[in-house]
């Protein structure tokens, strides 16, 4: 794999991350407004806490397969399973790096069954959308 397929690879990571932390703000806001109404903020600071992670366990599979069945569909990643596994390889460095070093979270306490479910999810995910997109690369060709 090159530096610009690695570089792809980063994006996917960092667009992954992203992508879910800024579709958790829309599940609080809808919680605070449409289901728990009237409560002080400090109710949905720690509602939050807890509804946060599903952003990450509902969306991010969603985005790993749709990243990868599209680079790879449209031939921007020549290995597509090479790819893939990069993909959540970068994931995995970027998510650790800044829960240990920004949010100062122990790594200890990251790999939970929850979060290893929801890895796993992403994994297969990745791998499923290379995979899907290679097919139809190939069929289209």
């Amino acid at each position: 794999m090159n530096f610009a397929e690695s570089l792809k690879a980063l994006g996917v990571a960092v667009f992954v991350l992203v992508f879910t932390i800024a579709a958790s703000f829309p599940m609080v806001a809808v919680y605070a407004y449409l289901i728990e109404p009237g409560h002080p903020p400090e109710f949905y600071t720690e509602a939050a806490n807890w509804i946060a992670p599903w952003s990450s366990h509902i969306l991010g599979p969603i985005a790993f397969f749709a990243c990868n069945y599209w680079l790879v569909k449209t031939g921007r990643a020549r290995f597509p399973l090479r790819f893939a596994a990069t993909t959540i390889g970068f994931y995995l460095l970027v998510d650790l790096a800044m829960l240990g070093t920004l949010l100062g979270i122990p790594l200890s306490t990251y790999f939970t069954l929850g979060i290893l479910l929801s890895l796993s999810a992403k994994i297969v995910a990745a791998f499923w959308g290379a995979r899907l997109g290679l097919a139809r690369r190939t069929a289209s060709t």
